[in-house]
């Protein structure tokens, strides 16, 4: 049988997987000053019981975002909490097509069908220029588009369906499965996106089925089917049953490919015809793909995958460990409404669970690098993405490259230590202190408006990038940061405003105020 893509890793432990070993490495941050840090940028969550009720409107920003620019705080305190989202659900409404034509014009190949990708491949040998246009553009939707829940979900999604885009010819046909699979459905029907998947080119050779024959079965698919699509591993599947499955899947392959028209297939002469049994439900003999069809619809209703959806959901926009009470809410709501996401999304948002949950989550590396230039709005030109790029690769979170089938971790633990903290740091006060070169470049007056003293810059920058109060210790130890010694009434002007400004404002990035949401 063959190897599978989570026996690649059996035995590594949390520091050795990718985002850890190489999380930042040995680099000092880049903090000049002299004044408390260690205070203000200890990594536990600020202490909430000091500070009073969050806006739950910026709670709603913060998670259904990658973060928020003032003019789209603005906009959504004219539309509501509830207007808000209704907007964002009805995301055909937002315009992007200045976005999506930048995007079509030097990333084409997001576009392309799969015939189109292959030739391409076999023509030049670069297998890996999809994916390359595909990450690009990935970041660059998640940094523009008004949409920004659709990119939420699609993050979220892609992880659920995790498909690494690390090699062929995966690299090239994730392109097809990001834009039909994961994007077409990302906030539609789980059922529907289930099944786009089960036929998705790149899953098909990632998870090895597009070799399942009756002759040879693979159980690959079945049992990450079952395990991470759906019922969860504790959800009540045996091991007979992962073998009853990859016999359903038989036949379910990739053709075309030598003809350079890649489609997906299903070969009777390769499928299984023999009786089977899912869960205890019958699946007859002497069918066809109505074998695969059906486990899928069993799999998709099941009470587990109910279960699962939903928690992963919580977890996602609650907390790592969030209530039982909701969780089973959103999986009634799973139930009632055959997999409806919007509506699971609703009842989340709608959740006295989700009102308490600010600092329940952590922003993970490519939301953090995101989220610090959706907050500061700089220039940026032509070169920017690639140094946006770089510290997310640095910090482990490039989009399409976990490894194994699991996904990225959506857990605080992982995310939080010593080589994570110092990347962030090095980035954040990079960007402040404009050491990252002309393509990325914050405009100081835009951000401090007319705050000119060690007090009013802090309260200044904290409504501007925190969107949220600050305890009292910590404000004091901000302002005595910007003060440096003087007092805090003191008047900045020049250079000396200036440089105050970045460094301040590097600092409240970096903080746990900004690092958790």
């Amino acid at each position: 049988m063959a190897t599978t893509r989570r026996q690649l890793f059996t035995g590594f432990t949390e520091a050795d997987k990718p985002g850890r070993i190489i999380a930042g490495g040995n680099k000092k941050p880049a903090i000049s000053q002299k004044a408390p840090l260690p205070g203000i940028l200890a990594t536990p969550a600020p202490d909430d019981s000091t500070l009073g009720p969050v806006d739950p409107l910026v709670i709603l920003l913060n998670r259904c975002t990658f973060g928020f620019k003032e003019s789209e705080y603005q906009r959504a305190l004219s539309l509501g909490y509830t207007g808000w989202l209704q907007e964002q659900f009805n995301y055909l409404s937002l315009d992007v097509s200045a976005l999506e034509t930048a995007i079509s014009s030097s990333l084409p190949r997001v576009n392309w069908t799969a015939a189109e990708l292959i030739t391409e491949v076999k023509s030049t040998g670069k297998p890996g220029l999809g994916a390359k246009d595909l990450t690009a553009a990935t970041l660059l939707r998640q940094l523009h588009s008004p949409r920004q829940l659709l990119e939420v979900m699609v993050d979220f999604w892609s992880n659920h369906f995790n498909i690494t885009a690390a090699s062929a010819p995966e690299n090239y046909y994730k392109v097809v499965d990001d834009r039909d699979t994961v994007r077409a459905h990302a906030l539609g029907s789980f059922p529907n996106m289930l099944k786009a998947s089960a036929r998705s080119l790149a899953m098909q050779y990632y998870l090895d089925n597009v070799s399942n024959t009756k002759t040879g079965p693979n159980e690959n698919y079945a049992r990450e089917l079952m395990e991470l699509h759906t019922l969860s591993v504790t959800g009540g599947y045996t091991e007979t049953d992962v073998k009853e499955v990859a016999r359903c899947f038989t036949g379910w392959t990739v053709t075309g490919q030598s003809a350079n028209a890649p489609v997906f297939s299903f070969l009777s002469s390769k499928h299984d015809t023999g009786a089977k049994t899912l869960l205890g439900q019958a699946i007859p003999a002497g069918r066809g793909i109505e074998d695969g069809d059906q486990v899928l619809d069993i799999l998709a209703t099941h009470p587990s995958t109910a279960k699962f959806i939903a928690k992963k959901l919580c977890v996602r926009f609650i907390g790592d460990t969030p209530e039982t009470s909701i969780v089973d809410q959103v999986a009634a709501t799973y139930t009632s409404t055959n997999g409806d996401i919007p509506s699971m999304l609703w009842t989340i948002f709608g959740s006295a669970e989700f009102m308490a949950s600010y600092d329940r989550k952590i922003r993970r590396p490519t939301e953090y690098v995101i989220g610090v230039l959706r907050v500061t709005e700089p220039t940026l030109t032509a070169e920017y993405l690639a140094k946006i790029s770089t510290p997310i690769t640095t910090m482990g979170h490039m989009p399409f490259q976990w490894p194994a089938p699991n996904g990225y971790p959506d857990s605080l633990g992982y995310w939080i230590n010593t080589g994570a903290m110092l990347s962030r740091w090095n980035w954040a006060f990079g960007l402040a202190e404009d050491t990252l070169g002309s393509p990325i470049r914050i405009n100081i007056p835009a951000l401090i408006g007319s705050a000119n003293t060690p007090t009013t810059l802090v309260d200044r920058l904290s409504a501007r990038l925190l969107r949220r109060s600050l305890a009292s210790a910590d404000r004091d130890r901000f302002i005595n940061f910007a003060a440096q010694g003087g007092s805090p009434t003191q008047v900045y002007t020049g250079t000396t405003l200036t440089l105050r400004s970045r460094e301040l404002i590097g600092l409240m990035l970096s903080s746990p105020y900004f690092l958790y949401r």
